[in-house]
């Protein structure tokens, strides 16, 4: 990596055209703090605006990518047996980190090392493409303190294992291994750990060298295509595709595409 500037308990690293944000509380399983959840928004407002920027990696450091909420902060005297809105509006912010992660304009991958459960599995699957190392293991675990899913769980648990296996997983509350996170289509890939960071930056860099504003919409797109029908989808492509092609970057991309067959 060329760089590495620590804010807070998270820590910024860039390499070019990508970006990583690496969750850094590893004495804690990487547990997030509500200040740790405002310093995450600030990070991906400021990545979000960053031209340079053209892939973002969202990682953990340690034997864990992130326990979730801080548990222990919450056992704390004032913080059990809190108000209805109190309770609310924590949560409610929680959901909102991830939507403004789903909502980031630019490629996401979420590498995936060790423990990920509670809030943190919301991270993970707002991203857009999950890899997980071996030793990764997922905790849908809300129902084991007397919660249902937060911060997005609900909704991508369903559409991403289909909703018979999001249920089990609530109504268990078990921790489930990467192998089995890969079976029921949680991740899009597993890999040994030791190739975790070096595929995703690989992918990155990859995905970076693709014209930014193509891939920007094609996303939008794609998220939204879960909620409208087939003739909403054909007429966002049209729209799409009809503005692209009147930019530098796809006539500079086409022409590339033709001296390289030739």
């Amino acid at each position: 990596m060329e760089s590495a500037l620590s804010v807070d308990e998270l820590l910024i690293e860039r390499d070019g055209p990508v970006a990583t944000i690496r969750i850094n509380r590893p004495e804690a399983m990487n547990a997030f703090t509500p200040e740790m959840s405002l310093a995450f928004a600030e990070r991906l407002a400021e990545l979000r605006v960053d031209d340079a920027v053209r892939v973002l990696i969202l990682t953990g450091t340690g034997r864990a990518f992130s326990a979730g909420a801080d548990l222990k902060a919450l056992s704390e005297p004032g913080q059990l047996g809190r108000s209805a809105e109190v309770g609310y509006e924590r949560v409610k912010a929680a959901g909102l980190r991830t939507a403004q992660l789903m909502e980031f304009p630019k490629p996401t991958i979420a590498a995936v090392n060790g423990a990920v459960a509670g809030f943190a599995c919301g991270l993970v699957f707002a991203c857009d493409v999950i890899l997980a190392g071996e030793s990764a293991r997922f905790g849908i675990t809300f129902s084991r303190i007397g919660y249902v899913p937060d911060a997005g769980v609900s909704y991508f648990l369903p559409r991403l294992a289909g909703l018979p296996r999001a249920k089990e997983l609530f109504f268990s509350g078990e921790v489930i291994s990467a192998a089995e996170a890969d079976r029921i289509g949680l991740v899009n890939r597993v890999l040994p750990d030791q190739e975790l960071m070096m595929t995703a930056v690989e992918l990155a860099r990859k995905i970076a060298e693709r014209p930014p504003a193509a891939l920007r919409m094609g996303k939008e797109i794609l998220n939204r295509s879960l909620g409208v029908d087939f003739r909403a989808v054909i007429e966002l492509e049209a729209k799409a595709q009809g503005f692209l092609g009147t930019t530098e970057e796809h006539q500079d991309a086409v022409r590339e595409f033709v001296r390289k067959k030739k």
